[in-house]
């Protein structure tokens, strides 16, 4: 305290320092304070002049440390300015695609199929075509056998087998076996022929009912169908719901003629040449009658269709 008294009052040595700038603020305080204690411990020495000579002024030391301390906040703010772009560099930082791997294999062309390929996939394809018209087609249920000339010589078979090893000879031997019937064989089976044509058609309606009239007309479309690529006949099925189809003014006309009687003693081909010759020579307005029943009858067709199929028909009839 002695010491800060004397440089207070400018005491000898103490003059040339300028210690009202050391006490104008608080930190310039502890500065000048130790400035002081370097004096006092100089002043034990040979020159005490020399040192003061020597030392920085109290203003410019002050600035110092002021200018120490700005930088050392200046940079803890740069460090945690350069932490926090860090971090938001690394959040914002998009994930970055692997390669591909350049040198992979690429996926080769599939090679043209040779005409020998090219003829088993269109084997293949029509195969399956044909199954799928089978489907279509409808199974009909097993017939029992009601012709008389078929129960005969199936009776007959066992007894010709006996004696022939052959069926084809055993077949032939039954037949022969077959007109020789005796009366009461000849009653025996025509009641059998019967009652198996009762049986087959009281089955036959039973699987009818089953499908639908849509289902039964699609089954003769695969029928027809299939009577074509396979060379096969496939019989229609016989179902009393199904549409007729709407009949032309010249055919109308052709039943008319038919019904009249006038070609009872005439083959088919020449009745119908002359029905032909007939239709060609009337006039439109004799032809008129007939194109209106057409129109009538077609009326009829596409409300039939709808009723019973439950759709659309295909296209209009032609004329």
């Amino acid at each position: 305290m002695r010491l800060m008294n004397l440089a207070q009052r400018g005491v000898g040595v103490f003059r040339s320092l300028h210690l009202s700038d050391a006490f104008a603020r608080p930190i310039r305080i502890a500065v000048t304070q130790s400035h002081i204690r370097r004096i006092c411990l100089a002043s034990r020495s040979q020159s005490l002049r020399l040192i003061s000579r020597t030392l920085p002024s109290p203003g410019i030391v002050s600035q110092y440390l002021v200018k120490s301390y700005a930088t050392a906040g200046d940079s803890k703010g740069e460090k945690a300015k350069r932490t926090k772009s860090t971090t938001a560099e690394k959040k914002t930082k998009k994930p970055t695609k692997k390669p591909t791997n350049s040198s992979a294999p690429k996926p080769r062309g599939r090679k043209p199929l040779t005409e020998k390929q090219k003829e088993a996939k269109k084997a293949r394809e029509s195969k399956e075509h044909i199954k799928g018209l089978k489907r279509a087609a409808l199974q009909e249920p097993a017939r029992l056998p009601d012709r008389f000339w078929n129960l005969a010589v199936m009776s007959k078979l066992p007894e010709a087998q006996k004696a022939h090893e052959k069926q084809v000879d055993a077949f032939k031997a039954a037949a022969e076996l077959a007109k020789s019937l005796s009366a009461e064989e000849e009653e025996s089976l025509n009641n059998l022929s019967k009652s198996n044509k009762e049986a087959n058609a009281a089955q036959y309606d039973q699987w009818l009912r089953r499908h639908t009239p849509l289902e039964i007309k699609e089954a003769n479309a695969a029928r027809t169908r299939l009577s074509k690529l396979t060379k096969k006949r496939y019989p229609l099925i016989r179902d009393d719901r199904l549409v007729k189809r709407p009949l032309t003014a010249y055919v109308i006309f052709y039943k008319e003629r038919l019904e009249q009687g006038d070609f009872k003693h005439m083959a088919i081909t020449d009745i119908s040449a002359r029905v032909t010759q007939e239709w060609k020579g009337m006039t439109e307005s004799e032809k008129e009658k007939y194109r209106e029943l057409q129109l009538a009858d077609q009326k009829r067709y596409h409300d039939q269709y709808q009723e019973v199929y439950g759709e659309e028909p295909p296209s209009s009839p032609k004329n």
